[in-house]
C-alpha cells in the first residue's frame, strides 16, 4: 500500500541484480510483536478450494476479555495482520470479549506458496469456521478493515444466504478500504505486486523492514519512523515464513474484488445489520471518495440503521492514528448513545465527525 520507489529505495531500483541477489534483512525481535504472538494460540484449519487439494495451514488468533461478554470479531486488512488491532483490544477488553486472526498468508499464520490459492470467498469461509467452530458464539458485532472489508462483505453473503443462520451478527464496522476500486489510488507497489509480469522481481528487492518502513512513512498520521514499535511488528509479521514470498498471491484479492465490487454493495445495502461506515481521512490509497460511494450507493437509502463517521486525524491505520477516539465512537454506536448528524463525538479537533445517520 506504498509507494514501490519509497519501499525499495531509489538505490535498488538503480541497482535491481544487486537487490535481487541480496539476503533480506531480518525484521526486528520487537518486543510488543512478540508478546501478542505469546498470547495468542492456533488452530488447524483445511482450505476448502479445490486448487488447494484440502491443504491445512495453522491460522493464529488472539482472544481477550471475559467470554461471557459481548463479543467483537476484528478482520485484518492488506498486507498487514490481527496485530492492526493491539490498539483496540487494549481499549475494548474491559467491556468487551475482543477476538481476531490472521488470514493464511499473514502475520503469524501460515504462508504457503508452491501454487497455493489465496481468496476473499475462501478467507470468508474462514472468517465463518472461526466464529462458529473456534469460538462457538452466537452474537457478536464484526469490525472490519481495508481487504478485511471484502471479506466481510462476502462473508456477509454467506450470512444472507444461509437458511439457518447459526448466529447472528448484531452490528457491522467498516473502515477504511478499497471497497470500489475505480475510485481508489493503487500505489506503484500495489500495481507491480499485483502484475505477473513484475511481481517476482518486485518481490525479490523488498523486505520485510523496508515494507514496514515503507508503511510507516505513508499510511499513519503522522508518519512513524523506522524505530517505532508499530513499525517494527510489521516487520517482525512481515518476516515470519518469509512473507514477502507470497504477496503477489495474496493480492491478488484486488480482481477479485473489482469481479465483484458491485455484487458486495448491492449485499451490504440489502442487509438488516446496522452499520458503521469509519474513515480516516487522511488516506490517500482508499480516499474518503470511497467512502462516499459507498455511503450513497449502499447505505443511505437503506431501511436498515446506518451511519457514517469520518476520523480527521487518522490516515489509513485509524485504529493506531486515534485509538480512543474509534473506542469512544464504538461504544456509542453499540449503546445508541451517538449524537444526531451532523455532530462531532467530542469538543477536541481531532473528534470523529459524524456526517450522517438514518
Amino acid at each position: 500500500m506504498t509507494n514501490l520507489r519509497r519501499i525499495l529505495g531509489q538505490a535498488a531500483l538503480a541497482a535491481p541484480l544487486a537487490w535481487a541477489l541480496a539476503a533480506p534483512a531480518p525484521a526486528p525481535a520487537a518486543e510488543p510483536a512478540r508478546q501478542w504472538q505469546d498470547a495468542g494460540h492456533t488452530f488447524d484449519w483445511v482450505s476448502p478450494l479445490p486448487e488447494n487439494h484440502g491443504r491445512t495451514v495453522k491460522v493464529f488468533y488472539v482472544c481477550a476479555g471475559d467470554p461471557g461478554r459481548p463479543t467483537i470479531v476484528m478482520v485484518h486488512g492488506f498486507p498487514t495482520s490481527s496485530y492492526d488491532f493491539r490498539p483496540m483490544f487494549e481499549r475494548l477488553e474491559g467491556d468487551f470479549h475482543v477476538c481476531t486472526f490472521d488470514f493464511a498468508g499473514f502475520g503469524l499464520s501460515d504462508k504457503p506458496a508452491d501454487g497455493f490459492v489465496y481468496s476473499l470467498s475462501q478467507d470468508a469461509q474462514l472468517l465463518w469456521d472461526f466464529v462458529t467452530r473456534v469460538l462457538a458464539v452466537k452474537r457478536f458485532v464484526l469490525f472490519s478493515h481495508d481487504r478485511g472489508d471484502s471479506v466481510a462483505l462476502r462473508f456477509l453473503q454467506l450470512y444472507q444466504s444461509a437458511p439457518e443462520k447459526p448466529f447472528a451478527i448484531t452490528h457491522q464496522f467498516l473502515t477504511n478500504a478499497n471497497l470500489f476500486l475505480p475510485l481508489a489510488n493503487l500505489t506503484e507497489f500495489q500495481k507491480a505486486m499485483l502484475n505477473p509480469a513484475s511481481s517476482a522481481i518486485a518481490a525479490s528487492r523488498t523486505t520485510p523492514a523496508r515494507l514496514a518502513e515503507g508503511l510507516g512513512e505513508t499510511q499513519y498520521s503522522p508518519p512513524l519512523p523506522p524505530s517505532d514499535p508499530e513499525v517494527q511488528a510489521l516487520a517482525y509479521a512481515f518476516a515470519y515464513q518469509d512473507g514477502i514470498r507470497v504477496i503477489p498471491a495474496t493480492i491478488q484479492y484486488l480482481n477479485e474484488r473489482r469481479k465483484f465490487e458491485v455484487e458486495f454493495l448491492a449485499s451490504l445495502s440489502a442487509s438488516q445489520v446496522p452499520v458503521t461506515l469509519i474513515w480516516g481521512v487522511h488516506d490517500m490509497v482508499s480516499p474518503v471518495r470511497v467512502a462516499n460511494h459507498v455511503w450513497t450507493t449502499a447505505l443511505a437509502q437503506r431501511t436498515a440503521p446506518a451511519s457514517y463517521w469520518l476520523a480527521p486525524c487518522a490516515n489509513h491505520y485509524l485504529l493506531h492514528d486515534q485509538p480512543d477516539a474509534i473506542a469512544a465512537l464504538m461504544r456509542a454506536e453499540l449503546d445508541h448513545s451517538g449524537p444526531a448528524a451532523p455532530a462531532n463525538l467530542a469538543k477536541d479537533a481531532c473528534a470523529p465527525v459524524l456526517v450522517e445517520r438514518h
